[in-house]
């Protein structure tokens, strides 16, 4: 089924992108966001998991309340339990009032839980009887304190790996897997990073009354080549850096780090080294792109990958490709017309 935001029922206007797979994320948040139950973020750091909470919070029912964020990560793990549930009143040395805990905070709104894999051991046992009890015992207390926040983690790291590693609880992951949102790599959705690119220029001119006012197509070509090991975060800051360097006009390769001006072509397995890992294989060949690949695919991705390390030189790309200038720029705007 074709998926188009003209069928989702939120405004999610903050949330850049027309592929197929960021189209499925907005789908799910659509679907996740009414209901009560917890609801699990995955993906790679900077794929934008805190701004999906934010969407499914701002599509609730607990919208009129703010969102309460927890970096599992950032507190100490001696801390962290009295800062999601509380204490009373001498429940430890230095205590000497009652601290009111973060589920409580949070009482008819989310609580987000940021980085949830870094939850110590201990506490995780806690935060399960919490999301099926519906109710916390603050640090010292006896009594059971009914809390209604909806919660929302999020993780960059695999919880099975973690699970089978002995760092994550089984039954802990099974009751907040089942609204499970998986956020794609950029390198994912590449047919969203002009829209990105263009979005995080704008963001950026009018914070600084900039006078940048376009890509240049051979620096979106470069980025299309490229990895992004950091994701959308990488490519904001990589925007920001080359407004700040440009001043006006447009941002150009030269306004780029050095790492995206020639982009690295990972390493291909051998056919030897294959053989040698598989000595039952009397011969192998390998792929250089999975089996499902269109031959167009791999024709834009050779021609987009040439353009990249020619630094945007279209004769000496055309050159090497061994195409006339005339067809190499029919096909590159083939493929302007595609994003």
């Amino acid at each position: 089924m074709l998926l188009s935001r003209e069928k989702l029922h939120g405004n999610y206007n903050d949330l850049i992108g027309e592929s197929t797979g960021h189209l499925e994320v907005l789908k799910r948040i659509d679907r996740f966001a009414k209901s009560s139950k917890a609801v699990l973020i995955s993906g790679e750091t900077g794929t934008g998991k805190e701004l999906v909470a934010r969407a499914l919070h701002a599509e609730s029912l607990y919208a009129m309340q703010p969102m309460v964020v927890v970096n599992c990560a950032g507190i100490a793990e001696n801390l962290i339990e009295n800062e999601l549930f509380g204490h009373e009143r001498g429940a430890f040395t230095g205590a000497d009032r009652q601290h009111i805990g973060l589920f409580e905070t949070a009482s008819k709104s989310t609580l987000f839980l940021d980085e949830i894999g870094e939850l110590p051991m201990p506490l995780q046992p806690k935060l399960l009887r919490v999301l099926q009890e519906n109710e916390i015992r603050r640090v010292g207390g006896t009594a059971q304190i009914p809390v209604t926040a909806r919660v929302v983690a999020a993780t960059n790291i695999n919880l099975l790996e973690a699970i089978e590693a002995g760092r994550f609880r089984r039954d802990l992951y099974e009751r907040l897997k089942s609204l499970h949102i998986r956020l794609p790599a950029l390198r994912e959705r590449r047919k969203d990073i002009p829209a990105l690119a263009k979005h995080f220029l704008t963001k950026e001119n009018n914070a600084l009354n900039g006078k940048v006012v376009d890509i240049n197509p051979e620096v979106l070509a470069l980025f299309d080549a490229y990895s992004w090991p950091g994701n959308i975060r990488e490519l904001e800051g990589v925007i920001s850096r080359a407004v700040l360097l440009a001043e006006e006009g447009e941002i150009l390769p030269d306004h780029l780090p050095s790492d995206l001006r020639t982009p690295q072509t990972p390493a291909l397995p051998s056919a030897d080294a294959t053989a040698a890992a598989n000595p039952n294989v009397a011969e192998c060949f390998v792929l250089p792109f999975p089996i499902d690949t269109t031959l167009q695919e791999i024709e834009k991705s050779a021609i987009l990958a040439i353009l990249a390390r020619e630094h945007g030189n279209r004769s000496k790309t055309a050159e090497v490709l061994g195409i006339s200038r005339p067809t190499l720029r029919a096909k590159l705007h083939t493929y302007e017309q595609e994003e």
